[in-house]
């Protein structure tokens, strides 16, 4: 229901929670990219699959239904500036997280086969961060736009 926010607009308290929380998380990942720049890559691993973890949590319990409950597959369909926002939310999101649980796995398990691991990490690292807060960019502009 709308109006039971916490943050002003005119959005529902889990849209205001999610954005607060995937602010933090964001902020996370620059404190694990500092911890990186000092060399402390237990912390850093830590700090970035915990952030990881989180955000596929609220993916799954709150951004998934709710992206779902209020545009469905019509999402796509681009009629507007939410609905594109959302759209290129859901794909660079949806893209980040997939690269995310992969530089996870390959810098912090044995599970991936030597053939489908990469070395450059730093590379793949900084693409991911970008990529991030790219979709963690996307996600506050369509907050913003769908509670105007």
């Amino acid at each position: 229901m709308l109006g039971e926010g916490f943050l002003g607009r005119p959005s529902t308290f889990g849209a205001d929670l999610n954005l607060v929380v995937q602010l933090v998380l964001g902020v996370a990942l620059l404190t694990g990219l500092g911890l990186a720049r000092r060399s402390r890559f237990l912390a850093h691993g830590l700090c970035q699959a915990s952030v990881l973890v989180v955000t596929l949590v609220m993916t799954a319990i709150w951004m998934a239904p709710a992206y779902h409950a209020n545009w469905g597959p019509g999402i796509f369909l681009l009629g507007n500036r939410v609905t594109t926002a959302a759209a290129a939310h859901v794909v660079i999101g949806t893209v980040a997280l997939a690269l995310g649980a992969y530089v996870v796995l390959v810098a912090g398990t044995p599970f991936v086969p030597r053939a489908l691991r990469f070395t450059g990490y730093k590379a793949w690292m900084r693409a991911l961060i970008v990529l991030w807060w790219l979709a963690l960019s996307l996600g506050v502009l369509t907050y913003w736009l769908a509670t105007r």
